[in-house]
């Protein structure tokens, strides 16, 4: 019975060796633009009461895949991050980060040639370019979190789900992601303000990548 077994599971994974074998991934390298909104806050301890400040991103991606269900895919990206602080019987604030973003992330995909579910998961660093606030208080009740930032570089992990469509013409895709900040922008010391001050974001993006291999 035991040799029969064992015979068997010979046969089964022989066929699907034979069948991966007749069917070999193409492979592939892609190149394209994304844009889209971004939804962020900072993370601060203590807790400062913030509310998410919407901007938007762009930026180029470039994918290659060469083994079944997996990729690489890297970007670099224009990203509009920052928070809100809304007091109405005190006062208004909200600040503006221009970064230049850089992921690297790990390319899952799922699915037929001509539809596939992915996920992209990874680390980026960032670097940041310019900031503006806007806000109506005064000089002298300006708090902690209204001052210079002081590290303009920023890391972390990024996580996205979405789907694409593959068609002749290029690969058109639709993806949801959230970036976790591990940097503080401000000092972190115990005679410092903030224990943590780290950027937070979620993102909604539209892109299209051309097959550079016909």
């Amino acid at each position: 019975m035991k040799k029969r077994k064992i015979t068997l599971i010979i046969i089964i994974l022989c066929g699907l060796t034979s069948m991966s074998a007749q069917t070999p991934l193409r492979e592939q390298v892609a190149l394209g633009a994304r844009i889209g909104g971004v939804g962020s806050f900072v993370s601060f301890s203590p807790t400062i009461s913030t509310n998410l400040k919407f901007g938007m991103q762009g930026g180029v991606a470039c994918r290659y895949i060469a083994e079944k269900y997996f990729g690489v895919q890297a970007e670099i990206n224009y990203v509009q991050r920052g928070w809100k602080e809304d007091y109405p019987e005190q006062y208004n604030y909200q600040r503006t980060l221009h970064y230049l973003e850089i992921p690297f992330m790990t390319h899952i995909w799922f699915g037929k040639k001509s539809f596939r579910w992915f996920f992209n998961i990874g680390p980026e660093i960032a670097f940041l370019l310019a900031d503006n606030a806007q806000t109506d208080i005064a000089d002298e009740n300006l708090q902690a979190q209204h001052g210079d930032i002081s590290n303009r570089f920023d890391y972390g992990i990024c996580a996205g789900t979405g789907f694409e469509f593959q068609t002749k013409a290029g690969i058109y895709q639709l993806e949801a992601r959230y970036d976790f900040g591990l940097s503080d922008m401000f000092p972190n010391s115990a005679a410092d303000a903030f224990r943590k001050s780290s950027n937070q974001n979620i993102s909604l993006c539209l892109g299209i990548l051309f097959n550079l291999l016909k």
